[in-house]
C-alpha cells in the first residue's frame, strides 16, 4: 500500500472514531462515492450491528440482565408481572373475572391419614374413604383502579376449595373451605439480585369452612405478599397476622401452632410445564409445617393435566391441626404465570 492511500485509511478511520454520532445505515453507505469511505462506513456498521441475540449463539451465554432502567416484562420473561398487567388491562370490561389462585379438579385422590373424629361427627352411618376427589375455584376483580395513585389496585377476590368423597355410597361433601379477602398491590420495579420486585401488596382475608358446632373452623388474616421474578421463574413471599377473637368465639385458638405465621410459593415455567412448591412451617421448636408441589402440563388449549402432592399441617380447616400426606391428578384450568 503506498504512502498516499494509507494516509486516506488513516484519515477516515480517525474521522470516524472522532465522530461517532452519525447515523449509519445501507442506504448511506451505499451513497458514498470514494470506496474508502465507503468500506469505512461499512466497518462502522457492522461494527454497530451486533445484537445480544447473536452473543448468545455464538457464545453460549446469556448475556446479564440490566442492573438498573426501565422493566421490559415481555423480554425479560417476568411471567406473573405479565398477566398482573394483562388483569389489570382486562379489567375494565364489565363481563371479565380473572382467575386469582389456580383453578383445577382432582377426579381422584388419596390421603393416606384420614380424620375419623371429625367424620363421624358428619356422617355416622358411612366409612370415609381414603379416595376421593377435590376441586378449587378461585376467581378476582379489581373493585378500583389506580386508587393511590398509577399502578395501585384495589382487588376483591373468592377462593372455594372443596373435599368431595365422590366415591362414598352418598357421595357427601367432606368439607368445604371458603376464602373471600381484598387487597391492594402495586406495580413494582425493584431489582435485587437479579430478580424484579414486579408487586408488592397488602389485604384482609377471611377463611372459614361454614359449619356449626364442633366442626366449625375459622379465622382471620391481615396479609402482606411481595413477588421477586427472574426469566420465568417467580418467588412468591407472604406472611400474615391472625387478627384476635373473643375466646368464646374462637373455634380454633392454636391454629397458628400449625398454619404458622407465613410462606414461600417458588414457580418455574419450562415451555409448556409448571412446577411449583410452597412451603410453610410454624417456626417454632414443635416444630410443624407443609409442603405442596405441583405440577402442569398440556393437554389441549383449554386444559393442562395437573398432579399435586400435599404433605403436613393445614391442608383443609377441618384438619388443620392432623398431618396428612396427598396426592392427586386431574386437570387445571389456570395456572399461576
Amino acid at each position: 500500500m503506498n504512502s498516499r492511500l494509507l494516509a486516506q485509511v488513516l484519515l477516515w478511520t480517525a474521522l470516524g472514531t472522532m465522530f461517532p454520532a452519525q447515523a449509519d445505515t445501507l442506504a448511506t453507505c451505499a451513497a458514498v462515492a470514494d470506496k474508502l469511505q465507503r468500506l469505512a462506513c461499512y466497518d462502522r456498521l457492522a461494527a454497530g450491528a451486533a445484537e445480544p441475540t447473536d452473543i448468545i449463539e455464538t457464545t453460549g451465554v446469556e448475556p446479564e440482565e440490566p442492573a438498573s432502567g426501565p422493566v421490559d416484562l415481555v423480554n425479560e420473561e417476568l411471567l406473573l408481572g405479565q398477566r398482573l398487567a394483562e388483569e389489570t388491562t382486562l379489567s375494565s370490561n364489565a363481563w371479565v373475572i380473572s382467575p386469582h389462585q389456580r383453578n383445577y379438579l382432582l377426579p381422584v385422590t388419596y390421603n393416606d391419614n384420614l380424620n375419623q373424629d371429625a367424620w363421624a361427627a358428619l356422617e355416622p352411618d358411612d366409612p370415609m374413604q381414603r379416595i376421593e376427589a377435590k376441586f378449587q375455584l378461585s376467581l378476582k376483580t379489581i373493585a378500583w383502579a389506580d386508587i393511590l395513585g398509577a399502578g395501585s389496585n384495589l382487588w376483591v377476590a373468592y377462593t372455594q376449595r372443596n373435599w368431595w368423597q365422590l366415591y362414598n355410597d352418598s357421595s357427601p361433601f367432606r368439607e368445604t373451605n371458603y376464602q373471600p379477602e381484598v387487597f391492594l398491590t402495586f406495580a413494582n420495579d425493584w431489582r435485587f439480585w437479579g430478580f424484579t420486585n414486579t408487586v408488592v401488596g397488602t389485604g384482609f382475608k377471611h377463611e372459614s369452612n361454614g359449619k356449626g358446632g364442633d366442626l366449625s373452623r375459622s379465622w382471620n388474616r391481615a396479609m402482606v405478599m411481595a413477588a421477586f421474578e427472574r426469566r420465568r421463574m417467580a418467588l412468591n413471599l407472604r406472611a400474615w397476622y391472625r387478627l384476635p377473637e373473643s375466646s368464646g368465639d374462637d373455634d380454633n385458638p392454636d391454629i397458628e401452632r400449625y398454619l404458622g405465621y407465613g410462606d414461600i410459593t417458588g414457580i418455574w415455567k419450562w415451555q409448556q410445564h409448571e412446577f411449583a412448591v410452597k412451603l410453610r412451617n410454624n417456626l417454632r421448636s414443635e416444630n410443624r409445617g407443609a409442603l405442596e408441589l405441583e405440577w402442569t402440563f398440556p393437554i389441549n388449549r383449554r386444559f393442562k393435566g395437573y398432579v399435586q402432592y400435599f404433605n403436613g399441617y393445614g391442608e383443609s380447616l377441618i384438619d388443620y391441626d392432623q398431618s396428612n400426606s396427598r396426592i392427586g391428578f386431574g386437570v387445571s384450568m389456570t395456572d399461576l404465570l
